[in-house]
């Protein structure tokens, strides 16, 4: 009995879900001059026969950024000197002092630039200087880094993060 029934249910599978995989496709105009597309039948419907599963091919771009050569993305390393991991900052008037190291030295020429990141926020402007200085932070702890990009924005190379407190004095 329990054979018996246990064939009932693979039946009723089959029928529920396999069968409809086969379903047709119709298509017929209605009275608008539609054209419609439905998997219920018709009276006015064609069936449509689809031999080739529908796909997609992205159309080439030809205005994508330069990315640099393999020789350009030489093996850059972003050391931030100051402040250090963890260093406690007293700075009254806010603005904080960074200093960079960057080997090979930065190639300016090609438009390379450094951006630093306060907060994994952006800040400035993209330069070519070692020394920045991030104007007016508010007291408590941040995290820096800085990055390496060409002339293109692609980054090429980026420093360790940095995590540091800023202590300001309090005006009552």
């Amino acid at each position: 009995m329990a054979y018996h029934a246990s064939m009932k249910y693979l039946w009723f599978v089959l029928v529920v879900f396999i069968f409809p995989l086969n379903a047709e496709i119709y298509r017929w105009q209605d009275e608008s001059g539609r054209i419609i597309y439905s998997d219920q039948f018709h009276v006015d419907a064609e069936i449509i026969k689809i031999t080739e599963p529908a796909s997609y091919k992205p159309l080439a771009i030809d205005n994508l950024p330069d990315v640099p050569a393999d020789e350009d993305m030489q093996g850059y390393e972003i050391s931030i000197l100051s402040p250090q991991e963890n260093e406690a900052i007293w700075a009254n008037d806010g603005n904080l002092p960074i200093n960079i190291d960057l080997q090979p030295k930065l190639n300016s020429k090609n438009g390379d630039r450094l951006i630093v990141s306060l907060d994994a926020m952006t800040v400035g402007e993209p330069q070519s200087s070692m020394n920045f200085t991030i104007p007016i932070i508010e007291r408590g702890e941040h995290t820096i880094s800085v990055s390496l990009i060409n002339k293109a924005g692609v980054t090429l190379a980026t420093s360790q993060t940095i995590h540091f407190q800023l202590h300001r004095a309090s005006v009552n």
